[in-house]
């Protein structure tokens, strides 16, 4: 998408990632990356763009890369502290180490199925 604004460079990096968790596919590695450059990309248009910050964070949580995800969560809460979304990311990423990776897989699945649910209810 040549000139394409960090608004439609997520819209399209979102509905890939529904047509992915539509399939169950969340979790693969090569289409996780396939995606976040589009996310990538937006975020070097708009670097405080919070829908591309908050998906570009939950596919680094899929593929268990927390430390870069709590990075975007950080910026995430900095820009909108009241967030109630935000903050729970941060809290489920700033859990203790043995225990994180399954809160951090309760609030994806969360995620996952608040997706589907909104595109079922179109």
């Amino acid at each position: 998408m040549e000139n394409a604004t960090a608004d439609e460079l997520y819209t399209q990096a979102h509905q890939q990632w529904r047509e992915v968790v539509e399939l169950g596919l969340h979790d693969s590695e090569d289409i996780v990356y396939g995606i976040m450059p589009l996310l990538v990309q937006g975020l070097g248009l708009d670097a405080d763009h919070l829908p591309s910050l908050d998906l570009l964070s939950d596919m680094l949580m899929e593929i268990g890369a927390y430390d870069e995800a709590v990075e975007f969560a950080e910026r995430m809460r900095d820009l909108a502290p009241d967030h109630a979304d935000y903050r729970q990311k941060l809290a489920a990423l700033a859990d203790g180490e043995s225990n994180r990776r399954r809160v951090v897989r309760v609030y994806l699945h969360q995620k996952r199925l608040q997706l589907t649910k909104d595109v079922a209810s179109r």
